[in-house]
């Protein structure tokens, strides 16, 4: 318990401490120099994606199993993961961190299928020019300092209402057509986590549909997959790439995680594929994530029987790759705990900081409510800055 107390106190606080002391300073240059401002929010959130892969495998002892490809961070891409817990984007963090690296001598499935090849030599999203994206509920927007950063960093959200969304969808994929950005974009296609209730109405919908029941994942949704994949490709999409995340113990929630139970074992198998591979009709994409869902099922079976995910396409066993030295982890630890200070002791003896951090605590619940977030607004100030 205390363990999971200290882990999650830990995360958050950094993620305040960051809020205050960074992001809102930097944020005033949208005003100024678009461009430059989110080059810069993009580099304070890579930076902090440093911090839960040293919390989690430093302070934890996590150990991340990397199996099948390495990941290029320099292509527009869709990384489309089962949902196993609602915490699964805590551990994407970590697998991208060992992902994304140089291969060196060794060849990957990747090389072997595409010419496509990685050029950086960083774990670290600034050695890559796409930036990492969630596709999001709306709801996390409305969580203070995480789901304000993420409005900064201008994520996906959805309200699974499909009008609306087509409209957030549009605006993501114009924002950064504008501004001619990279990213990688990590959507949850079943939309919800693997709990027993969640896996109940799974099985009521493929009993109704006639369709194969699962024990492993839920049926994904098809939709705005679809929706995603076609807006994409005609703006530089390369690549998709198929993850699938086991534990030896999932934290299924976050009340998990702060009891203290925290996987020791979490495995990571990436599957690129070239996006000239998929097909373009809509019905045939669909029909596409259904058969890398079938395929995840029979994978994640093999792994918790065996211990070994199964790649459907050479019908064996993928590569495990060696993990990527924690050093550049280690230093982003040390940064952040740095800040952690910094926030602390001048929240304590400053009174202007104070001010500072109730009048941006105001602002963005203010501009959440009245706007629906920060992202509404840099989209229509690039629009203004644009025309």
């Amino acid at each position: 318990m205390a363990v999971g107390l200290l882990l999650c106190t830990a995360w958050y606080y950094t993620i305040l401490a960051g809020f205050f002391i960074l992001y809102c300073p930097v944020m005033y240059l949208m005003f100024f120099s678009h461009r430059l401002y989110r080059k810069l929010v993009d580099t304070l959130f890579s930076l902090w994606e440093l911090y839960p892969v040293a919390l989690f495998q430093c302070c934890c002892n996590t150990q991340l199993h990397h199996f099948g490809d390495y990941v290029n961070p320099d292509e527009n891409t869709i990384i489309v993961m089962n949902h196993r817990t609602r915490v699964d984007w805590n551990y994407v963090w970590i697998a991208l961190y060992h992902a994304t690296q140089n291969p060196s001598s060794e060849l990957c499935s990747c090389k072997q299928t595409d010419q496509n090849s990685i050029k950086s030599n960083s774990a670290l999203d600034l050695g890559g020019k796409s930036k990492i994206k969630f596709v999001l509920k709306d709801e996390i927007k409305n969580i203070p300092g995480m789901g304000w950063i993420m409005q900064l960093n201008f994520f996906l959200y959805v309200k699974r209402n499909w009008r609306e969304d087509q409209v957030s969808l549009s605006q993501f994929v114009d924002y950064y057509q504008k501004l001619n950005y990279d990213y990688r974009l990590v959507l949850f296609p079943e939309g919800t986590d693997l709990s027993e209730e969640n896996l109940r109405r799974s099985e009521k919908f493929a009993h109704a549909n006639n369709m194969q029941h699962y024990e492993y994942v839920l049926h994904p949704r098809t939709t705005g997959w679809v929706a995603l994949c076609s807006r994409l490709r005609d703006s530089g999409l390369a690549s998709i790439y198929d993850v699938t995340v086991a534990y030896d113990s999932p934290a299924q929630t976050e009340m998990d995680l702060l009891r203290g139970k925290i996987p020791m074992h979490v495995s990571f198998y990436f599957k690129r594929y070239s996006i000239e591979k998929l097909p373009r009709e809509d019905d045939a994409l669909k029909t596409w994530l259904g058969d890398r869902w079938r395929e995840k099922e029979y994978s994640l079976r093999r792994f918790h029987n065996d211990g070994n995910f199964i790649d459907p396409q050479y019908n064996r066993a993928p590569p495990q790759r060696s993990p990527r030295s924690l050093l550049t982890a280690k230093l982003g630890f040390v940064f952040w705990t740095i800040i952690d200070i910094f926030f602390i002791y001048s929240l304590i003896n400053s009174v202007l900081f104070q001010f500072w951090v109730l009048y941006h605590f105001f602002l963005f619940i203010f501009i959440t409510w009245y706007f629906g977030g920060f992202h509404n607004i840099q989209y229509k100030l690039l629009e203004k800055l644009i025309m």
